[in-house]
């Protein structure tokens, strides 16, 4: 009898996200369930394996989000109200779709910490980075992967985790959340002056939490060629030094050059050399955990494409053609300038050892 085939990568979805939508919103329902129907059109998600949505008690949210936050977000919705704030909308079924999407977050970490699998990809929305503790923000209802790290710390006893953050757009809701705390390194790479305004690399952490904060303002169109070398530069000796016990992704598809909400220029094969960096950064640090939890990204055709690259990294698989090319503008800024402040940084927080090499800590395989 032949040996069934041992599944590593594994997804989490729920179709109950589509209790939040509006017609008009750039994040709706529908960019989903294109996602989904591109990845199932690829026959893509036949080569994972699928992790149910359990459900989390309220005491996961309340960890993360203040009390007075979640009794405004009932009160609104018994009231009809439609906006919870200028920039984020409120519909019949916004909190339980948010809900699920953050026990889609939970229910693959944990998958990932039992053993289920390896690593884990959430595709689900509303999105979470921008959700601060106590108020909506940018669509951004519950922070998933706030969540998911404040469970992972509190239920499976893990005392470092790492948030690798390559949305466009500053994980401002996540880095607040954990400002002041050594237990979750948060590392950011996005556009800046931008929305949501913060994410200047000066921003470095509070109290025990100085030191665990890293932010990245990338120049305008930086491209993959800037994004790998800042990974190599300092996201991997940051995770050598760091050594989590787990590694959360918040995972956004805006970056692409296509998409209208930034101008960044990261191709469909930037986003897969990315993503197996982190699968061979987790894989040397902690035992492959590794979960991806899904973010902005608002060109459907980047987004479907780029989140199949991340799938196909995650199983290791070959990445898939590219059916948009690399960027064709090039960056206007350099990046090495920031890396040398944050490495340097790194050096002060840190000074036995040497961070100042070119040379990536942990090493990676050489792609054609």
């Amino acid at each position: 009898m032949a040996r069934k085939k041992q599944v590593w990568t594994g997804y989490a979805y729920d179709p109950r996200h589509r209790g939040h939508d509006h017609a008009l919103a750039p994040e709706a329902a529908a960019r989903l369930d294109h996602l989904m129907g591109s990845l199932m059109h690829e026959a893509e998600l036949d080569q994972l394996r699928e992790i149910g949505v359990e459900l989390i008690p309220w005491s996961c949210i309340a960890a993360v989000h203040t009390g007075r936050y979640l009794a405004t977000l009932d009160r609104l919705a018994r009231e009809d109200k439609r906006r919870i704030s200028l920039d984020t909308y409120l519909a019949a079924g916004t909190i339980g779709a948010a809900m699920v999407g953050a026990s889609a977050a939970v229910s693959a970490t944990r998958a990932v910490l039992d053993g289920r699998v390896r690593n884990a990809f959430s595709l689900m929305r509303p999105p979470g980075h921008h959700a601060l503790p106590g108020r909506a923000m940018g669509y951004c209802i519950f922070n998933n992967a706030a969540i998911a790290a404040a469970y992972a710390l509190r239920e499976h006893g893990l005392r470092r985790v790492m948030i690798v953050d390559v949305d466009a757009h500053h994980g401002n809701g996540t880095q607040e959340v954990f400002y002041a705390s050594q237990d979750v390194l948060f590392v950011s790479l996005h556009q800046y002056p931008w929305f949501p305004g913060s994410g200047d690399w000066t921003e470095n952490g509070v109290e025990a939490g100085l030191g665990y904060t890293y932010n990245v303002p990338m120049p305008q169109w930086a491209g993959d060629e800037m994004y790998l070398r800042t990974f190599d530069r300092l996201v991997a000796p940051l995770a050598e030094r760091y050594r989590p016990e787990l590694i959360l992704v918040s995972a956004g598809f805006d970056a692409h050059w296509l998409d209208h909400s930034s101008v960044l220029g990261l191709s469909v094969r930037g986003y897969y050399d990315l993503v197996e960096r982190l699968r061979t950064m987790a894989e040397l640090v902690c035992e492959g955990r590794l979960v991806l939890l899904l973010e902005g990204g608002y060109n459907l055709g980047a987004l479907g494409a780029g989140a199949r690259a991340a799938l196909r990294a995650l199983r290791q698989a070959p990445p898939p053609a590219d059916p948009f090319g690399p960027c064709p503008d090039r960056p206007v800024g350099g990046i090495d300038d920031v890396l040398d402040r944050l490495v340097g940084f790194m050096q002060l927080m840190d000074p036995d050892r040497d961070f100042f090499s070119q040379d990536a800590v942990i090493p990676y395989p050489v792609k054609p």
